[in-house]
């Protein structure tokens, strides 16, 4: 038995691949197909990273806005209630015979929920300065007038007359504000598809 390596007969030599043909690689044609793809695989790129960005913007601003309607509409509500607090208070104290010691027992009970937890949410700021301002005044001259009749610095009527000035200014100026500034939000989140109420 011969163990010898066959060596191939000449007619089974080795097949060799066909001649490439760069000739394709030096026409001007290729090469300014190759760049037109370049070009246009960057600009898309581009693009695409521009209108996500865009649309990222877009979402985390309405979503401020919406953020900002309900913290508005809260607040409005909570001062509109404590408007008809401090009103009731002020009638009780001036048309009743309570006492100026037990003034104290009868003292309004103002709702201050969403105006002390408005220090933690990052929307407050977004709330026109002057809302804030006013809502600021009225919460602390309430307080401040509620404490001198306590303390007999007032007299009941007086002091009933200065308590339901304050709630008429502020029903007059701060809530129209600040009811036209949670609508106006809500019409900007309504005409881009986002329905609050």
């Amino acid at each position: 038995m011969d163990v010898t390596p066959k060596t191939p007969p000449a007619a089974e030599s080795v097949k060799r691949l066909p001649k490439l043909d760069n000739q394709e690689l030096v026409k001007t044609s290729f090469w300014i197909s190759q760049i037109f793809m370049i070009v246009a695989t960057v600009a898309g790129v581009y693009l695409a990273a521009q209108e996500g960005l865009s649309q990222a913007i877009k979402f985390d601003d309405l979503n401020n806005k919406q953020n900002n309607y309900y913290l508005r509409h809260a607040l409005y509500d909570e001062v509109k209630d404590n408007i008809v607090t401090i009103n009731e208070y002020a009638e009780l104290i001036a048309n009743s015979t309570v006492s100026a010691y037990d003034l104290a027992n009868v003292r309004p009970t103002i709702s201050t929920f969403v105006w002390e937890n408005m220090r933690y949410s990052q929307n407050t700021l977004e709330t026109p300065t002057e809302i804030l301002t006013e809502t600021r005044r009225f919460y602390m001259l309430s307080d401040d007038l509620v404490k001198k009749l306590e303390a007999r610095y007032y007299g009941r009527k007086l002091g009933a007359k200065k308590l339901t000035e304050l709630t008429a200014e502020v029903e007059t100026n701060t809530l129209p504000k600040l009811k036209k500034s949670f609508e106006d939000l809500a019409v900007h989140l309504k005409e881009n598809g986002i329905i609050v109420e």
